[in-house]
């Protein structure tokens, strides 16, 4: 079985590490790992991704489930930026309001990467932060 991740590089393990400033007291989250299979639509997330969307780690997951989960202009700019990556296997990134199942909203970083083969885009995959507390301040 080959990598998990386009790349896999360790540091996108979901960790709470202390911010390193005064100024601030929230702690600093790193962004979490996903890969969508572009053949079937079929989703792969670490456990940040799971936490940050509130779906118990290892839950069945589905990619309509989830787009659901983003809030209208949200889902509207994912589908524009999804589309428009997948045509010139190119990249995004957004930031994106979500509305877990327990009724949380969040605010997420989202940034994503095309896989090509033949250049023709096979998987997207990249990093989701979550960005509420930066969000609440703004």
């Amino acid at each position: 079985m080959g990598s998990l991740f386009y790349p896999a590089p360790s540091v996108l393990t979901r960790h709470w590490i202390d911010s390193a400033g005064p100024e601030t007291e929230t702690p600093l989250q790193l962004p979490a790992a996903w890969r969508c299979d572009l053949a079937d639509d079929s989703l792969t997330w670490s456990a940040g991704v799971f936490e940050l969307f509130g779906i118990p780690q290892g839950a069945r997951i589905d990619r309509r489930e989830t787009v659901a989960m983003y809030c209208e202009e949200s889902r509207e700019l994912l589908h524009r930026l999804r589309s428009e990556a997948i045509a010139t296997c190119g990249s995004f990134t957004f930031e994106a309001r979500i509305r877990r199942p327990d009724g949380e909203s969040r605010w997420m970083r989202v940034t994503a990467d095309v896989v090509a083969r033949g250049g023709r885009a096979t998987h997207l995959y990249g990093m989701k932060q979550d960005i509420t507390a930066e969000m609440s301040k703004a």
